[in-house]
């Protein structure tokens, strides 16, 4: 429960009451009036395509009483509002930040925060399975790792938190050091460093820069990880400024390599089945381990935790269906996940043919067609695939690649054209990875496929 005082105290800001209002509590926030409950505060932000100031009249149609709005909307909003208190600011963005760097602190949560170019959202998910068998551990609802979905989400948890787990995203310089300001991590965690937003940031030493922004709002006497088989883990490491911790896939011993089944393993003396395929989701698992002890989670309990663990939704994920196995990946793509997710198809053999299902990895650039170029040139070398099926304007530079090579793949003018192609090609003892960047849409493809 959240009171005016509360943010009143934190903004340096003074309530308007209006129509008599006597509320002074409230459970949350919100910035969505669609959603908003009347319980609710609502936060008007301005974003790319709407102004939420003009849907204060929704908001107030749902019983809402508590506002935060910009001083430039006060006069608009007064008007809309019969019987509420509204609390003017000078930027609401920058008060979403500041009221949850407060609330982090008066319930005395730490904070373990994670970016990196590819298996953020994994990473985060096997770091909550971990050490939720030891403390009260909270994260958020949907993939919502920026500037508004950081501080929606740290709002958001209970006052028994002992440990948030946030994912940080970016597309640009600067984003992550104000998402670390922030949270304030006491530990941050950077995964890898990859080709994701090299359009917008134009070379792997610039994402390195950008991702090693984590170390900007890590609170004194605190920690980072880093992954060191990643080529960068020596650069980062002398940016860091704080202590460093390693973690490398090579801590933890291959059993067995199941294919799209995943892996039998072995870490601290004990063996266990860990059910999601690919190597780069090793190194997932081993920075999940690493801060586990970290936090001083006992081996069995994070071995307990990981045999307990399933495929985030499009992220590895391993679908049967009456005709063949789906590889749902299709969140999100760069060259670097691209090529990871066709070293999985490539091992995972059942029988019939490994089909890719691709379209466009975004946000690359003008360098786009060469990188989808490179994509290609890897199914060739590798032989990671038997047929292509593609759509998207550059995902064409891939198809011709592979044609080029001999190997069979068909081009289609939109997602329609793929998904009926999909639908009719797979059959029994197939697999098929679904990959592209999440603005391709191919979600609906795999509905498609399997059903659901």
């Amino acid at each position: 429960m959240f009171s005016v005082g509360f943010v009143q105290e934190t903004l340096e800001a003074k309530p308007i009451r209006i129509g008599g209002c006597e509320r002074s509590e409230f459970s949350g926030f919100s910035i969505d009036s669609r959603t908003i409950r009347d319980s609710e505060c609502f936060i008007g932000i301005k974003g790319d395509n709407y102004d939420g100031h003009d849907f204060i009249g929704d908001a107030v149609a749902k019983n809402v009483e508590i506002f935060i709005v910009n001083h430039s909307k006060i006069d608009a909003v007064s008007k809309s509002v019969v019987k509420g208190v509204v609390i003017p600011v000078n930027d609401t963005i920058e008060t979403l930040a500041k009221l949850a760097r407060a609330h982090r602190r008066r319930i005395f949560a730490n904070t373990v925060g994670i970016t990196g170019s590819s298996g953020k959202t994994t990473t985060r998910e096997l770091a909550v399975a971990v050490l939720s068998k030891r403390f009260n551990v909270h994260t958020a609802k949907k993939n919502l790792n920026n500037n508004i979905g950081v501080p929606l989400s740290m709002l958001e948890a209970k006052t028994d938190t002992h440990l948030m787990v946030l994912e940080m995203g970016m597309n640009h310089k600067g984003e992550i050091s104000s998402l670390s300001k922030i949270a304030e991590p006491l530990v941050g965690i950077i995964t890898n460093i990859g080709y994701a937003h090299i359009g917008n940031l134009g070379s792997l030493d610039a994402i390195a820069d950008a991702k090693s922004e984590i170390f900007d709002g890590i609170v004194e006497r605190g920690f980072v990880l880093l992954n060191a088989d990643d080529p960068y883990y020596g650069y980062l490491k002398a940016r860091a400024g704080v202590p460093v911790i390693d973690f490398t896939s090579s801590d933890i011993k291959v059993i067995e390599d199941k294919g799209i089944d995943g892996y039998v393993l072995e870490f601290g003396g004990e063996t266990f089945e860990f059910n999601l395929p690919g190597q780069h989701n090793l190194s997932n698992l081993a920075a999940a381990l690493r801060i586990g002890e970290f936090f001083r989670v006992p081996v069995n309990l994070r071995i307990e935790a990981l045999r307990e663990f399933r495929a985030v939704t499009g992220r590895s994920q391993i679908v049967p269906t009456s005709s063949g196995i789906i590889i749902n990946d299709c969140y999100n793509a760069n060259p670097s996940s691209m090529i990871a997710g066709l070293r999985l198809l490539g091992a995972s053999s059942r029988g019939g043919r490994r089909i890719a299902i691709l379209s466009d990895m975004l946000e690359l650039g003008r360098k786009s067609g060469y990188y989808h170029k490179m994509v290609g040139d890897f199914i060739v070398k590798n032989k990671s695939a038997d047929l292509i099926l593609g759509y998207g304007d550059y995902t064409r530079e891939l198809v011709q690649t592979v044609q080029k090579a001999g190997i069979a793949a068909k081009w289609f003018e939109n997602k329609e054209g793929l998904s009926s192609a999909a639908r009719a090609e797979i059959r029994d003892g197939d697999v098929a990875l679904v990959k592209a960047s999440h603005g391709m849409g191919l979600d609906t493809v795999v509905q498609t496929l399997t059903g659901n």
